[in-house]
């Protein structure tokens, strides 16, 4: 049997348990100024407020035996705990929501499993006692509190901005709503044995904990559609400027073209030296770009003098013609992430040891592409390609961009680091 103090107070009791549950979920979302005295006075109002109901008899003591008054607190408790999200996070309604169904649903399982663990000998009547009970809860809800914070840690610590959506608040919401139900209901049959209770409330920590993957699992759903956004606008990006970059290339070499008619005209007029060394190079520009796809003439002439600008050497040993059953903006899309790539880690080093070698080969029925270059550190791993931290609102949509380009060309990419060379290796069929 509970303390007298402790069963008048309990549904105050289960709103600090649930608005300390949202912790453990929302320590990376943003907080309002004052967080703290917010989040405190917030508390406390809702305290106050589930008192007032409980004096004046809406909130009725002695029925909180019975299911539907049980569910009913439950549900108000939820309620308030919403509203202590929403004033202490700098988040929207939605946000508030998602996370305060976390908070309860962690307070559900650490309550659960001081039912079961009050079967055990000797602990329940510990709990008969104020003293008794009060640590009892705090070993219990610390420790279960402590458990969820470090395994959800991994979904929560990266969702700063995925948090805003109203599918997750919904389900959230129905899904509280389905775990305070049916635990109420069931709770509401006191002949029940000692088996039956630990039965019933093993099986309700495993519903509770299952609800938190399958509303975190919405979250990665809503991450994966966001990503593909990303990389939709991407591409698009990356087709409206290689289409710039092809207009330009196309431009120069008309000027090229007209300077070489230019100076055929003045063959007569400049000494035969000079003229040799304008007419060669012209030449060797006409050669850097004429690899036999026009789309990679225009990525190599782009990183070409972004090498020139970085003083990185850069050797092409290329057959563009073999890239023809490839798309342009593709081969724009391939080439270009790898060459960015290289040059933003090979202009790191000192100028002496920078340089970027490229080649596209064909044999045996399968396209080769190699790009090694000049680096310096540790290549960090993530899901099989290299991560990185360039732009976080990009993070990583450089390789993974090449990565789908690959697959979608029945293609394989590998990476490898030795000594100080990075070298990225793809075959495609």
């Amino acid at each position: 049997m509970m303390p007298i103090w402790y069963m008048e107070h309990r549904t105050s009791i289960l709103l600090f348990q649930s608005v300390i549950g949202v912790l453990p979920f929302a320590g990376y979302l943003s907080k309002k100024k004052n967080f703290a005295v917010r989040f405190i006075i917030g508390t406390i109002f809702g305290i106050c407020l589930i008192e007032l109901f409980v004096h004046t008899g809406i909130l009725d003591i002695n029925m909180l035996r019975s299911g539907i008054t049980r569910a009913v607190a439950s549900l108000l408790v939820f309620f308030v705990t919403i509203i202590v999200c929403y004033l202490a996070f700098d988040e929207n309604f939605y946000t508030a929501l998602f996370v305060a169904s976390s908070g309860y649903i962690a307070q559900d399982i650490s309550g659960t499993v001081k039912t079961v663990i009050k079967l055990v000998p000797g602990i329940g009547e510990m709990s008969s006692v104020l003293n008794g009970v009060i640590i009892l809860d705090v070993f219990i809800y610390g420790l279960v509190y402590l458990l969820l914070f470090i395994m959800f840690r991994p979904f929560t610590r990266k969702r700063e901005s995925i948090f805003h959506n109203k599918e997750k608040a919904v389900f959230s919401a129905i899904a509280l709503v389905f775990c305070i139900g049916m635990a109420r209901l069931s709770q509401d049959n006191y002949d029940r044995n000692l088996l039956a209770i630990g039965a019933e409330a093993i099986y309700q920590i495993l519903c509770d904990f299952f609800i938190l993957l399958l509303q975190f699992g919405v979250m990665e759903r809503v991450e994966l559609r966001n990503g593909v956004d990303t990389m939709k606008e991407l591409m698009h990006q990356q087709y409206d400027q290689m289409k710039r970059s092809k207009e330009s290339i196309e431009l120069v070499n008309e000027k090229y073209h007209d300077l070489k008619g230019i100076l055929d005209g003045y063959e007569l007029e400049l000494p035969k030296d000079q003229l040799r060394a304008l007419k060669k190079k012209i030449e060797e520009y006409e050669e850097f770009v004429s690899t036999g796809n026009h789309i990679l003439d225009v990525v190599i002439a782009e990183k070409k003098e972004l090498c020139s600008r970085e003083n990185i050497e850069l050797t092409t040993l290329v057959n563009g013609a073999e890239l023809s059953f490839m798309d342009d903006v593709d081969i724009y899309s391939l080439f270009g992430n790898a060459f960015n790539n290289a040059i933003h880690a090979t202009k790191k080093l000192p100028e002496d040891e920078r340089f970027i070698m490229l080649t596209v080969s064909s044999g045996g029925g399968t396209t080769t592409i190699h790009i090694e270059n000049s680096f310096h550190g540790n290549v960090v791993m993530e899901n099989g390609i290299p991560k990185s931290q360039r732009d976080p609102r990009y993070h990583g949509f450089g390789m993974k961009s090449m990565e789908r380009i690959v697959k979608k060309y029945d293609g394989t990419i590998a990476v490898k680091a030795e000594g100080k060379v990075f070298n990225l290796d793809i075959i495609m069929l």
